[in-house]
């Protein structure tokens, strides 16, 4: 099985791969696509036009603190023909994340949908394609094996050189605008960094500082003068995945490598 589909680029500085999904039969909704969000989110709003109830509570962390969530399940969850049905979910406020990309957004799609498939993202067609197979449509020489951090926080992991060294640990997280490292890293470069405006994260703000990388190399591929956040919450995500998580692969390595597909999931 493959089904295609297009998808908006939205939040400027913040960009953010926003798709249509279908929750429990309407829609279409408009939802982030993020690689790095383990569950599957519904906002406040959209569960109560659903009829969806709220089951227990619970304070997750997200790289801006804590968040409360309820937990729920939704009937059935669809973008374009590939669909999961009884998918289990959070419910939570997502009135900061529409404020910083300046678009309502009805939810997150997380990795208990994404697990079961196989999806190819086209950031020059803006185009997603999901498989049930485990072998794409279009091998290419530039793939590149990750791992989960865990079960329970599935970040996909991938070995990462920085200005030539390494490999360090970096996640991949199509819901982050902008790639980040970890302020120890950024210390052990001796890279010179300036103060920049606050990162969005879920849980609030998150502070951080911008400096400029050399080179950064996933697999075959490198982008020279890469512009990074430095930020110290991945000290606190490391200790929560429980594996060192070195920095986060955002929209602005993605972006420039647009003319292929360069971000394979595989479940």
């Amino acid at each position: 099985m493959q089904s295609q589909i297009k998808f908006n680029l939205v939040g400027k500085e913040q960009a953010l791969i926003l798709v249509p999904a279908f929750a429990n039969g309407q829609g279409p909704f408009d939802f982030v696509l993020d690689t790095g969000a383990g569950t599957t989110i519904l906002r406040s709003e959209l569960a109560e036009l659903l009829g969806i109830q709220a089951g227990e509570t619970k304070e997750a962390l997200g790289a801006g603190g804590k968040v409360k969530v309820f937990l729920s399940q939704i009937q059935s969850l669809a973008l374009s023909s590939a669909q999961q049905e009884n998918l289990s979910l959070a419910v939570t406020d997502l009135t900061e994340l529409s404020t910083a990309i300046n678009t309502k957004v009805d939810g997150i799609v997380g990795y208990n949908f994404l697990k079961y498939f196989c999806i190819e993202i086209d950031y020059e067609s803006r185009t997603l394609t999901f498989f049930r197979e485990k072998i794409l449509s279009t091998p290419s020489t530039g793939d590149i094996k990750f791992t989960l951090a865990h079960e329970s926080k599935p970040l996909i992991l991938v070995s990462t050189f920085v200005n030539d060294q390494g490999p360090y640990q970096f996640a991949v997280d199509t819901g982050a605008s902008s790639t980040v490292i970890a302020t120890e890293l950024a210390q052990q470069m001796s890279l010179q960094t300036v103060e920049a405006e606050a990162l969005t994260g879920a849980g609030g703000k998150i502070e951080a500082s911008s400096g400029q990388l050399e080179s950064l190399r996933l697999g075959e591929t490198t982008l020279h003068q890469v512009r990074v956040a430095v930020s110290s919450f991945l000290a606190n995500l490391s200790a929560v995945i429980g594996s060192p998580l070195d920095g986060v692969i955002g929209y602005n390595f993605y972006e420039s490598f647009a003319s292929r597909s360069i971000t394979r999931v595989r479940s």
